[in-house]
Formats: C-alpha cells, structure tokens, sequence
C-alpha cells in the first residue's frame, strides 16, 4: 500500500511550485514512454539550484505567508549536514548505526551521515558500489544474530513530499555516498509506481540498509514500534515559523520516546519553543555547532552528550518570556496555520501574568543595567506587570541567581549544572513570583 501523503487538508511546506511542476511533467513523460524524461528534467531544474558557498546545491520551498526560503544554508548544504548534524555524534565506530533522518529532503544529511559511517569504518569510496542489491523497505540486518563481517548501519528517511525525493536524483550529488541515497529513492519510487525506468547503476552495499518513508512525519513516528530505538535523530524540517507542526511538545516527546539511553537528537535551529519543548520533554539540551552566525541545538537524555551549555541569555529567555512558549498539538494532527494561531494566544494570555513579555528582551538584562532610556523603560513596565520593581531588585536576582557561580540572593540553593536544571529552576521561581499575593 503506498504511504504517499494524499492528504486533501494538510498542505506541508515543499519545493516551489516551478520545481514541482518540472517532476511531475517528467514522471507523466515517463510513464508515457518517455526514456529520456529524467534528462530533460535534469536539464530544466538547472536553473531553479541555489549553489551555496562549498559549491554544493539546494532548492527553494514554496511560498508561505508571501515568503519562501531555501533547504538549507547559504553557507553550504553539505557543510551544514556535517557540521550540524554528523559531527557531534560519537556513533560511527558502534557495531550497529540507527538514524532517523526526519524532513529528509534531498537526502544530504543521510549522504553525510554514510559518509561518516564508512570512512569510520575504514571503507574506501570503492567500496560503495561493490556490495549486493539495494534494500528498501526490506529486512533489517539489525539483529543480534547477524554475522556480517561488516558493521551495521541502518537509516529511517522520513520525507513528507515525493517530489522533493524525486528531486535528489537529478540535482548534483556533492558526496559519492550520496548515490546510495539516490539509488534508494529511485528504487523506492519505482516500487511506488511512481518512476519507471531506473538509471542509477550502483549499488547499496549489505550492512547499510536504508528505509524511505514518503508520509506525514507524525504519522510516521506513531506508527514506529515501541521497541525500535535510534542512536541519532536528524530534525530537520523548514524553520519552526514555517513548519511548526514538525516542533510541537508533542512530536518531540515522541522523538524522545525513540532515542536510545544516549541517544541524540540533532537540529539545525536554536529556536526557544523547541528548545522548551525539549527541556519539557525530559532532554538535555545544548548549543549545536555554529555556521556563521547560526548555532544549532543538541538534546539528549544523557548529560554527557551535551558539549555545551547554552546561552545564559537563552536559558533567561526560555524560561522567563512568552518566546519559550511551545508549539502545541495534542493530537498531532493540526494544520500548522492552527498551531501557531494557538501558540501566539497562549503568548498573549501569558504576557504580564506568568510570563515576562520577550519584547525588548526584558530577562535577558535582570541583575544588569540597560543604557538605552527607551529600552530601559519598556523592560521596566514589562517587570512591572509581574510584579517586579527593577532590574537588580530582589526579585530579579531571586530569579536569575541559579545561573551564577555563587548565590547572588539570599536562597543559598546548591549551584545547579545544566541548562535544563537551570530553565525549569528559573520557571518554578517566576511562577512563585506571579502567585504570590
């Protein structure tokens, strides 16, 4: 059966219209009899790539709200797949490899993530194409008793749109292992009926096994047996403004659900609700690897997976404001319009009575002192509205106090190590501030 999203009411962000309308006509050619219709698409897309900066290519999304944007940074889309998402982890050397690449895309993050995979496990580039037939869908060769000479790896694509799969195989591959992600589509799409003719000639060697889920990510994450587990999750959806059912309390306690004890889950965006929901979910978090002025977000259950801390000025923000706010849907089936429709109600609802309103940055200058009169007064009539009198009042240290070295009020409290102890520490005290009479 296939798993195509045929949903007439939920629209997920996508490729741009001009993108779509080019792979559509090439698979109505191609089903026609048309051989040669990849070509002509390969040919046609040209001018719709974005090269960014390590001369690798991307797309851009749909319209949204008037604005589009592209799949990946300017700063380079393989850069970003490495940087963001496969370096942090310390997993290529374990017998047996599991991610979870949600929001796919173009398959770069899982080309890197193979990539990494086997130049740690000493395979050459040769090597890629010398092994059996490739596997989609089919048996895992995860068990305990396989005795494949090889290590294991197995990946979960999870991509909401078939065009967008269709469109990693006539974009330029930046990476040799990205011709296992193209042969995996391609058989994958042809199993669909959806492609016809098959072109690419390799082949995906047996200890890697990659399984393409073309639905609803949501859905694809209840339906995921309770017992299957991830060393590594990818969530790597449009930004959280665009696509923000991809970011909800609830999708991401369901991520939490399927990482291992150590498990990581690795994003590209520092946003604050996803972040909060993380924290809320029971994770560990901490600041991703920066590309340019952009830092990501790791969480994971284990503290020791975490590098870095993040922020003080985002722990306040998290904690305090209305920005840390999460997306919401319970029963993980809303139209993104609605999810954010209600998360900026509740930002309204919470501004001035259990939330500090995250214009002008107000937590982020508590204990401190702000130069600029304009700012200074805003901040204040913010404070004022959760019934603090100043900037370095009592209560404002009381609030900030667990992220310096020594108490800065009078709580005395033991210092406290991470940032999630830290936000939910900051939380627990602004609302004992809100509810005090």
């Amino acid at each position: 059966m296939k798993d195509i999203t045929e949903n007439p009411i939920y629209n997920p962000l996508t490729l741009e219209r001009e993108v779509i309308s080019i792979i559509t006509d090439w698979f109505e050619a191609e089903k026609g009899g048309d051989v040669n219709a990849r070509n002509h698409a390969t040919g046609k897309i040209g001018k719709y790539l974005v090269e960014t900066a390590d001369s690798s290519f991307t797309l851009r999304s749909s319209a949204r709200n008037n604005s589009s944007e592209p799949m990946h940074t300017a700063h380079g889309a393989l850069s970003e797949a490495r940087i963001k998402f496969v370096e942090p982890l310390n997993i290529w050397g374990n017998n047996e490899v599991r991610i979870l690449d949600i929001c796919s895309g173009l398959g770069i993050n899982t080309a890197a993530a193979l990539e990494a995979f086997f130049k740690a496990n000493n395979k050459s580039k040769s090597d890629i194409n010398n092994k059996s037939e490739v596997g989609v869908n089919n048996k895992s060769h995860f068990n305990k008793n396989n005795k494949s000479e090889f290590k294991q790896i197995e990946i979960d694509m999870v991509e909401v749109s078939w065009e967008t799969l269709a469109a990693s195989l006539i974009i330029p591959s930046p990476i040799k292992s990205h011709s296992l992600v193209k042969k995996t589509v391609e058989t994958y799409l042809i199993n669909q009926k959806i492609l016809m003719h098959p072109w690419e000639k390799g082949k995906v060697p047996d200890n890697v096994n990659i399984r393409v889920h073309c639905q609803d990510a949501r859905k694809v994450l209840i339906n995921i047996p309770k017992n299957q587990k991830y060393d590594a999750v990818f969530l790597d959806p449009f930004s959280p403004q665009k696509s923000p059912e991809l970011y909800t309390q609830e999708f991401i306690l369901k991520i939490r659900d399927l990482l291992t004890e150590d498990g990581v889950l690795l994003t590209y965006t520092s946003s604050a609700p996803l972040r909060y929901a993380l924290i809320d979910a029971g994770l560990q978090v901490g600041e991703g690897p920066s590309m340019g002025r952009s830092g990501g977000t790791i969480a994971s259950p284990d503290i020791k997976k975490i590098p870095k801390p993040l922020n003080n000025n985002d722990e306040r923000m998290i904690a305090l404001s209305d920005a840390g706010i999460p997306f919401k849907d319970p029963q993980l089936t809303s139209l993104p319009e609605n999810i954010k429709q209600q998360r900026q109600k509740e930002r309204i609802k919470a501004r001035g009575n259990y939330k500090i309103a995250s214009t002008v940055k107000t937590p982020v200058y508590l204990a401190r002192d702000i130069d600029d009169e304009k700012i200074k007064r805003r901040a204040l009539k913010h404070l004022k509205d959760v019934r603090i009198t100043g900037l370095d009042c009592e209560k404002s240290r009381y609030l900030v106090c667990p992220q310096f070295s020594e108490c800065i009020c009078t709580c005395k409290q033991e210092r406290l190590s991470t940032s999630r102890a830290r936000i939910k520490e900051m939380e627990k005290r602004l609302t004992n501030i809100t509810n005090s009479k």
